[in-house]
């Protein structure tokens, strides 16, 4: 039996996430928040419920079967690579090999099938998805689905239907603020403790700024603090997505010093750093993904090379330039503001969803 549509709807889409309404999940949060503002018929499920603020009512993952005939749901979208495998129910290749972090339980691939559901997925770093994935958990994954969005080479060149889109944010939240021409310069380091995010090598060429430079440390990096000879810094731990905007908006400059990790993968340019550079911060950034999709370095962002000298060299390059490196914040905002809204990325990922049915 192939769902009928509702009286006057030719599709109705259905979104499937983890833990959710979650706004620390960041551009899932406000991803879904803008699926809902253009399509508002869009239901939501969850297998981990959370509690914070959504538009919508958000259902029980264990409730899909139900409420897909009865909605006449037609599509489906998630994100990340374990979880759509989960829901196709392909969480082991072959030869054994499991996914990280999928769950057979939630295999609805009979469910699609048996109504003719279409199945729309997202395919960003993480969520399974690293250096060493096995090429053929793509192919998988592509061979089940009916449209796929990403923003890496590594599923553009294994999956050659697969469509780029960059990461999304809410522009409406991160929004450009003047900076303030007042020195020490204030830099901002955010992100969730791992060895590939850099923090050593920041460590080392804060060491060496003078006291026209203040460090900001978002994140879980309270056993390193010790690395830190310069005291010229303020470490604010894990904060709410209001608290640290606020911090962005009195920051000149985002760093990023990250390196390539054989275990994970990042985007270029990281969550975190595109909603920094939304609000006008300069971004200072390793690029060891060598992405160039949007960004144009030099005129966009400053790209540094992951050594103490590269990294030291453009801090004081911004200190004694600081208006013309104040206008490559601005640039790189604009150009967040035009490549990276959510409110034009779900438009574009719809009108893909819905001119796409199989084959």
């Amino acid at each position: 039996m192939i769902n009928e549509p509702l009286a006057g709807k030719t599709r109705r889409l259905a979104i499937i996430d983890t833990t959710f309404p979650w706004k620390q999940s960041g551009f899932r949060y406000w991803e879904n928040m803008e699926f809902h503002n253009q399509k508002p018929d869009t239901l939501f499920f969850a297998t981990n419920i959370y509690t914070d603020e959504f538009p919508a009512q958000v259902y029980p993952f264990e409730s899909f079967a139900a409420l897909a005939q009865k909605e006449g749901i037609t599509d489906i979208y998630c994100v990340f690579l374990n979880l759509v495998l989960s829901l196709q129910g392909r969480c082991y290749l072959p030869d054994g090999t499991y996914m990280p972090g999928s769950n057979p339980g939630l295999n609805i691939m009979p469910l699609l099938q048996g109504h003719g559901i279409n199945l729309h997925t997202t395919l960003y770093p993480g969520g399974g998805l690293g250096p060493s994935t096995s090429d053929e958990f793509l192919r998988i994954a592509s061979h089940h689905c009916s449209t796929i969005f990403t923003n890496i080479a590594e599923v553009l060149n294994v999956i050659p239907n697969s469509i780029y889109s960059p990461v999304v944010i809410n522009t409406d939240f991160y929004t450009y603020t003047p900076k303030s021409t007042v020195k020490p310069i204030q830099i901002t380091f955010s992100a969730h403790r791992a060895e590939r995010k850099g923090f050593p090598l920041l460590a080392q060429v804060f060491n060496q700024l003078d006291d026209h430079y203040h460090l900001n440390i978002i994140g879980d990096w309270e056993h390193d603090l010790h690395l830190l000879t310069n005291t010229n810094y303020t470490f604010w731990g894990l904060l709410n997505p209001e608290t640290i905007k606020m911090i962005y908006e009195q920051s000149h400059v985002f760093i990023y010093s990250g390196t390539y990790d054989q275990f994970a993968l990042d985007g270029f340019p990281t969550t975190a750093a595109v909603d920094a550079m939304a609000t006008g911060c300069i971004l200072v950034s390793t690029n060891p993904r060598n992405d160039h999709f949007v960004l144009e370095k030099n005129v966009d962002y400053l790209e540094v090379e992951a050594d103490i000298k590269s990294i030291t060299d453009t801090l004081f390059w911004i200190k004694e330039n600081f208006q013309k490196s104040l206008e490559i914040g601005i640039n790189g905002a604009t150009k967040i503001k035009n490549r990276f809204d959510s409110k034009v990325i779900v438009q574009s990922k719809l009108s893909h969803i819905f001119k796409t049915s199989h084959s």
